[in-house]
């Protein structure tokens, strides 16, 4: 698998999350997320439960940040370093 071209994908997808999130949408990409990481992870490492039980962690703490941006009145740029962040935390999980 290439990691440069998923993180790239991974990372727009995260920007994309903080943009519906501030529209008053802040689980429109997690559906979407949780149902690829959790099928790339299980391909990559059988039936760990340990690198799924990490991503579904990551996957809830990053909805608890889409929520904040989703009640803020703007977006500030810690909240996107925040999110963008996740990139590689959740890249980790299909790594390992």
């Amino acid at each position: 698998m290439d990691y440069s071209k998923e993180g790239a994908i991974l990372e727009e997808i995260l920007k994309e999350g903080v943009y519906w999130a501030f529209m008053g949408r802040p689980f429109e990409v997690l559906p979407f997320l949780r149902g690829k990481l959790l099928s790339e992870v299980e391909k990559l490492n059988g039936k760990s439960k340990n690198a799924g039980a990490e991503v579904e962690h990551l996957l809830k703490e990053l909805e608890e940040l889409y929520k904040s941006i989703s009640a803020s009145s703007k977006i500030h740029d810690e909240q996107v370093k925040l999110v963008l962040s996740y990139r590689g935390k959740l890249l980790k999980c299909l790594k390992s």
